[in-house]
């Protein structure tokens, strides 16, 4: 290789501006093979810009972000970079994951549909193996018996759980979730948790933005402490949750045990 490889997702410098609005302000991170980074902070901190930038669903305004040691959604060139063809935009989305709050399934097709879609139409498998695969994982999220139900005879958390097996469908090198339990019922949060565990245990490289404490806790190698579109504290999610060095990060988290600053 010509340049030395660091880390699987190495975010560098990057900026995101919307007309004089800065949602990130050089940003920059690493993220290792296999590992889990947990990204908190107060709503608009920056967090699910970041993951978006990740995806190539914005388009950077400056900086830099590989995975794999490929740019993402740009390529250099001498006037610094340009953005790619959408159709190399949509290969790479191919290999990053994403799940959103709002789950963001085909209201047309059933939970077995909704995964095998993507294996069927973008990676040119038969409809007979997407199904299966499909069937494997809604087993694998524990739904394989709702497997011919539509997204409005689920639960908020039945459908978070198919949108994980749809993204998990694509086999992704990375796994980005956003917020992925903010819309759902408290009793519905711990089943999602579990899947995304699972999914964390089977060694997938993944960034989660949350607000379950002790879930980035349990599952997180790294913990990233944004707000105002910077990182304000980065460090082992046991140093940063339990003993932050910054007084920012110490008020936030004692916000969320019910003290309010």
């Amino acid at each position: 290789m010509s340049r030395q490889q660091t880390s699987f997702i190495e975010v560098d410098q990057v900026v995101k501006v919307y007309g004089s609005y800065a949602a990130l302000k050089t940003v920059s991170i690493n993220v290792d093979k296999g590992q889990a980074v947990a990204l908190i902070g107060p709503s608009g901190s920056g967090k699910s810009t970041l993951l978006r930038c990740i995806n190539a669903l914005e388009t950077i305004s400056s900086g830099s972000i590989r995975v794999e040691g490929e740019d993402i959604g740009y390529a250099p060139n001498s006037a610094g970079k340009i953005r790619l063809r959408e159709t190399r935009i949509a290969r790479q989305r191919e290999d990053i994951g994403m799940v959103f709050q709002s789950f963001n399934l085909f209201p047309h097709m059933t939970a077995v549909e909704n995964v095998a879609a993507g294996p069927r139409l973008v990676r040119g498998i038969s409809a007979a193996a997407a199904t299966q695969k499909a069937m494997e994982l809604l087993h694998r999220v524990g739904l394989a018996e709702k497997a011919q139900n539509y997204p409005r005879q689920l639960s908020g958390g039945q459908q978070q759980r198919v949108a994980i097996a749809r993204a998990l469908a694509m086999d992704p090198k990375v796994m980005l979730f956003d917020e992925p339990t903010s819309a759902l019922d408290p009793e519905t949060v711990q089943e999602v948790l579990n899947v995304i565990r699972e999914v964390r245990e089977s060694g997938m490289t993944m960034l989660i933005a949350t607000h379950e404490m002790d879930f980035a806790r349990h599952v997180s190698d790294q913990t990233v402490f944004m707000e105002a579109g910077q990182i304000v504290e980065h460090g082992p999610s046991a140093k940063v949750l339990f003993e932050p060095e910054t007084d920012r990060c110490r008020r936030f988290l004692s916000g969320l045990t019910g003290e309010h600053h």
